[in-house]
């Protein structure tokens, strides 16, 4: 009996020894196969990369672990030609602390002034200047720093779109488009479109995207390319689709031009992976047509644009602030979040001070907060009011992230150190 215990035993340990052996081989096999699609696409954008050179002071260096932006452009090189005009041009802000990403799309008939060349649509930029000049040109029109710079050509989107097996998309109307297929070459263009839920293909979505066949022209193809990068954020997360993003990778990289190296590419993908499209805000800078220009509505564009770099959702930052709430009726906890001395006990008499009711005072679960946050669930008035009232705060939503039973948290960061000596004593 003894003997077949230990003979029982041998074998479960020979059993999970193989097992094992298994795992690794295969984490291992993995490994290379990732680290071989990475270094392949590595070296293909390698022909394609933007050099600092190149970009001149167009684009503005990165702050470690802080929003930052991109100019996303999807532009129609035919073979022998050397320059082409945008025909997508969108504005992109990241926040990987928050999980968003605000995507403002502008017209390509915009009317702008280009730097060395005079009025004329924004698209001819590209033309011109290629993406130097066009990042220049949209920093001008916005007054919107760009961090990166990334471009693609149709073929590419096509390319990015199979890669991943398709996308899921529910097509508001029938579309049959031959110029809009016409990025792709003749035998795999798919101009015609049903409506209903359904997944598009690589020529298809290019398709859908291009469309500008509708009496609004490219406010319904805008439309139809903010739903679709919506839908791609909410599938790209799904686990079939990560482990598709490294041979992804490598069959884009010959259509894509960026600044951005493979590793920064990763990062950023690491930046949106749990970024599903109900945290992806989307909207268009409108404007009027008059030919052959679209004249923006510039008192629309500043609150879009603020919107988008306040961190507050584009249908927010169209409306006005609401009256002056009672401040007695919002409920605040306050947390040391730098380890700065006091700077909670301080905040808390300041805002109890101004009439708010303070619940709670204590320490953050970490002291790594360079900014001072103040944090809402439901109630975005109260949060901008409070961060009114206090010096350097940003308003940030929950979403989840954040711990607390009052209708505000307050969590004082590193910026306490340099407020006004005067805020610590309330008047």
């Amino acid at each position: 009996m003894r003997v077949h215990h230990e003979r029982r035993n041998r074998a479960i340990k020979r059993a999970l020894a193989s097992l094992a052996l298994l795992v690794l081989v295969l984490v291992g096999c993995g490994a290379a196969y990732v680290y071989s699609q990475f270094a392949a696409a590595s070296r293909i954008m390698e022909e394609n990369a933007l050099q600092s050179a190149d970009m001149g002071e167009s684009l503005t260096e990165r702050e470690p672990k802080k929003p930052y932006t991109i100019l996303l452009l999807g532009t129609d090189f035919r073979d022998g030609e050397e320059a082409a005009r945008a025909d997508t041009i969108i504005l992109a802000r990241v926040d990987p602390e928050q999980g968003r990403v605000w995507m403002l799309s502008i017209p390509r008939d915009t009317r702008v002034e280009i730097p060395g060349y005079g009025v004329d649509k924004i698209n001819a930029a590209h033309f011109y200047g290629g993406p130097k000049l066009m990042a220049e040109t949209v920093t001008a029109l916005t007054g919107v720093p760009i961090n990166h710079y990334a471009e693609i050509d149709f073929r590419g989107f096509a390319a990015m779109v199979d890669a991943l097996g398709g996308v899921w998309v529910d097509v508001d109307v029938e579309i049959d488009d031959w110029k809009a297929a016409s990025g792709l070459p003749l035998a795999d263009r798919e101009p015609h479109i049903e409506p209903g839920y359904q997944r598009l293909n690589g020529p298809q979505a290019l398709t859908y995207v291009r469309s500008r066949d509708f009496p609004d022209a490219d406010f319904t193809r805008m439309r139809h390319q903010q739903t679709f990068f919506k839908a791609l954020a909410d599938q790209a997360t799904q686990i079939d689709s990560v482990f598709k993003i490294p041979s992804m990778m490598k069959d884009v990289a010959g259509y894509l031009t960026t600044d951005m190296t493979v590793a920064r590419l990763v990062e950023s993908a690491i930046d949106l992976a749990d970024i599903g499209g109900e945290n992806v805000e989307t909207a268009t800078l409108e404007g009027e047509w008059r030919s052959p220009y679209v004249w923006l509505d510039e008192e629309k564009k500043e609150q879009l644009v603020s919107g988008m770099l306040e961190g507050r959702r584009f249908d927010e930052s169209a409306v006005e602030e609401p009256e002056e709430i009672d401040r007695a009726t919002i409920s605040v906890t306050v947390r040391n979040g730098a380890g700065i001395e006091g700077s909670a006990g301080t905040t808390s008499d300041i805002l109890a001070a101004l009439g708010y009711t303070i619940t709670e005072v204590g320490n953050a679960n970490q002291f790594v907060y360079e900014e001072t946050l103040v944090v809402y669930s439901t109630d975005h008035a109260a949060a901008v009011q409070v961060a009114n009232d206090l010096p350097k705060a940003k308003v940030v939503e929950s979403r989840g992230m954040y711990a607390f039973s009052t209708d505000i948290l307050v969590v004082v960061g590193d910026d306490y150190a340099t407020w006004d000596t005067a805020m610590a004593t309330p008047q």
